[in-house]
């Protein structure tokens, strides 16, 4: 009976995962207005009585889309576990850039269609925004903890030029067909960005002869 019922758990979880990657692609793809569920279940190779099983209507699907590439996401972080902070910080960033690149339909719905809406005020979708942003911010704060980082320096500030850099690298990106390598140009603006944090050291005076 447990057997059949893991098995039964495990199928529910497969197909809710198809459908919110069928509106991953379609949404991103073709715009979320441009989408109806029936479309989505047809993708996703599910009845469409069987979409409303998951989710009552769009507008939950629409929020189920961050949530599910973000915990995509948290899974490949999972080993992002370096004793320094600012490494850690730094393959954060680099993890994200990596999974928006192979995933340009997620970066689409996400960067071009929900962040400049006012989807991104829908709780669940702010949840899973926040979570991932609260990383950074704990990381920051190690490194100003550690000293590696200016102790001035304002962590929830150091996280949105962060962020800010990263969202508009991936919609210029997006917007003008990928001309540029999205994680090795990440990567660069990451490493401007946090020659600012660092803590300055003081030069030696001068000796006056």
């Amino acid at each position: 009976m447990a057997t059949r019922l893991k098995l039964t758990q495990a199928r529910s979880q497969e197909r809710r995962r198809k459908i919110v990657a069928a509106a991953t692609r379609l949404f991103g793809r073709r715009g979320i207005a441009q989408i109806s569920l029936t479309d989505i279940a047809r993708l996703a190779g599910v009845p469409l009585s069987s979409l409303y099983d998951y989710f009552k209507d769009k507008r939950s699907l629409v929020a189920a889309v961050p949530e599910e590439n973000y915990l995509a996401l948290y899974r490949q972080l999972e080993d992002a576990r370096s004793a320094d902070p600012r490494r850690q910080l730094r393959e954060i960033y680099t993890r994200n850039l990596e999974y928006i690149q192979a995933n340009p339909d997620w970066g689409r719905v996400f960067f071009l269609e929900i962040w400049p809406s006012a989807a991104i005020g829908e709780a669940r979708i702010r949840r899973a925004v926040d979570r991932y942003g609260l990383r950074y911010v704990e990381l920051i704060r190690a490194a100003v903890a550690s000293g590696a980082y200016d102790k001035a320096l304002d962590p929830y500030l150091a996280m949105s030029m962060l962020m800010g850099g990263l969202c508009h690298l991936t919609a210029v990106w997006l917007l003008y067909r990928r001309p540029y390598d999205l994680v090795a140009r990440g990567q660069e603006l990451f490493d401007r960005l946090e020659l600012a944090f660092r803590t300055k050291t003081k030069s030696a005076p001068r000796s006056k002869r």
